[in-house]
């Protein structure tokens, strides 16, 4: 029983991951901050939204760069 739950759990990080990608793929035209992202994924929370960018990061699947922006400095994650 208890494997089935992390099992699901599993499955719910990876789904989350996919659907963070595909937003700043297609939404944003490969071109996103963090602020873009939580708005437009209200339903879920800072925290696992972060965890997501984290993975595809270290995945290689998007890169973070430096820009400016409407408040100084932020960060954008591009697609690679």
């Amino acid at each position: 029983m208890q494997f089935a739950n992390i099992q699901l759990t599993q499955q719910s990080k990876e789904k989350l991951v996919e659907s963070v990608y595909l937003l700043i793929k297609n939404d944003f035209g490969g071109q996103a901050t963090t602020m873009h992202i939580e708005k437009e994924m209200e339903d879920k929370s800072r925290r696992k939204i972060r965890y997501a960018i984290r993975l595809l990061t270290k995945e290689g699947k998007i890169k973070r760069i430096r820009g400016f922006g409407l408040k100084g400095i932020e960060y954008y994650y591009k697609i690679i």
